[in-house]
């Protein structure tokens, strides 16, 4: 299968991890798409889970969890609805469901990396840049594809590659 995040062993990255029960949501709910595009690289569904933040390699462990300390303490639980499934393309095209914006991620987000408008985004699948009729087909589908997803956030997790190193609990 395809890791989506280049050289995962090596990063360290602050996540949202989502539930068994949210992952099953989304993978009902694309089923039918996912049965038209068998040939995308569809992520593995015990990996999906919301990046907040990428940190990069190691470097100094205390002071990374140190900083996460100060900038969670006093943040708050919160939902995430979902808002669409959409595509981009760069070297690739990317299908993705976009959650709505959220004042408390913003929050923390931009206490670790002040990023002001942060968008909770969970990528899906990745493929080879279609032909301009594939991509608005595809463009089309997604567009009519409805998710209803939403879940209490009241936890971020902190991975070193695949294992999760710590979790800070919210308010």
């Amino acid at each position: 299968m395809t890791k989506f995040i280049e050289d995962k062993n090596m990063k360290t990255q602050l996540m949202i991890e989502l539930s068994d029960k949210t992952k099953k949501q989304i993978v009902d709910q694309l089923a039918d798409f996912r049965k038209l595009y068998p040939q995308f690289q569809w992520g593995r569904i015990e990996d999906y889970n919301i990046l907040v933040h990428s940190f990069g390699e190691f470097s100094d462990k205390k002071s990374t969890i140190k900083l996460l300390e100060t900038a969670l303490y006093d943040k708050n639980t919160f939902y995430l609805y979902s808002f669409e499934v959409a595509m981009t393309i760069q070297n690739n095209i990317s299908i993705f469901i976009d959650f709505r914006r959220e004042k408390e991620i913003e929050r923390i987000s931009e206490s670790i990396n002040e990023v002001e408008k942060f968008v909770p985004r969970l990528i899906l699948a990745k493929y080879k840049i279609p032909s301009k009729q594939q991509y608005f087909v595809i463009k089309k589908r997604l567009s009519n594809l409805e998710v209803d997803i939403s879940f209490k956030v009241n936890k971020l997790s902190l991975f070193e590659g695949e294992k999760r190193v710590r979790v800070f609990k919210l308010l």
